[in-house]
């Protein structure tokens, strides 16, 4: 897609995510449970929004919620974006494939991060080996960690931060908290070391470039100040490891 760059747009969306909800209605999701969809969904109105609104592009392309190519329905993937053939009937070409893991700094699991990251990256890569209208596609992965301001005491069974708190639990006091800032990037930081790394065919992904987090402050639900943080990963690579 001439003219746009993927990686930026991402991460410029990603940098607005409260813009594209109501006042309070992220952290109001994000209270509950894993706010990966709600995100995901809005992000690709907004793709959707800024390509179609192109004149040089009208109809061609398609931002696709949950697609998988034809024979690989086992592989659904939870974003891409897809250049249509003159008819408009069948995918021409991919041009990325997007995955989004959402988590909660109270909760963290180097478990889950190794399984998820690797296991997205891992089928993202094999559709881009193996089927042949994904050959150029960019890969990324988005992985947002929420926090909030305090500890749950009130409605601390139905909340879903709740139920993970623990003494060693960190909180966010603001977008510019050091402890919660460096917690995060803790974090993050794992995914480059060596059991994270994703190896596919004797090839394994390029080291990640971590930076600094960015804490961004969603609203508040339930008398609790919510914040989100985004990790854009990509366009992911490999390298043949000598």
């Amino acid at each position: 897609m001439e003219n746009i760059n993927i990686k930026n747009r991402l991460q410029e969306l990603l940098n607005r995510i409260p813009d594209f909800f109501e006042p309070d209605e992220l952290a109001y999701y994000s209270a509950h449970c894993k706010n990966e969809q709600q995100i995901r969904d809005k992000i690709a109105w907004q793709l959707h929004l800024a390509i179609t609104q192109d004149k040089k592009y009208g109809d061609r392309f398609v931002v696709r919620r949950e697609w998988s190519p034809d024979g690989h329905r086992e592989c659904r993937v939870d974003l891409a974006i897809l250049e249509m053939d003159d008819n408009r009937d069948k995918v021409k070409k991919v041009i990325a494939l997007i995955e989004f893991k959402a988590h909660s700094i109270a909760r963290p699991e180097p478990s889950f991060y190794r399984s998820e990251f690797k296991q997205d990256v891992e089928k993202m890569l094999g559709l881009k080996d193996i089927v042949d209208i994904c050959k150029s596609a960019e890969l990324y992965f988005v992985f947002l960690e929420t926090g909030q301001d305090r500890k749950a005491d009130k409605y601390q069974s139905i909340l879903g931060f709740s139920q993970y708190q623990t003494p060693n639990c960190v909180y966010c006091n603001g977008a510019r908290d050091k402890k919660y800032i460096d917690a995060i990037k803790s974090h993050w930081e794992a995914f480059n070391k060596r059991k994270y790394k994703v190896d596919y065919k004797g090839k394994s992904i390029q080291p990640i470039i971590i930076p600094e987090p960015g804490v961004i402050k969603i609203g508040e639900a339930f008398g609790y100040t919510q914040y989100v943080s985004p990790f854009l990963i990509g366009p992911i690579e490999y390298t043949r490891e000598k």
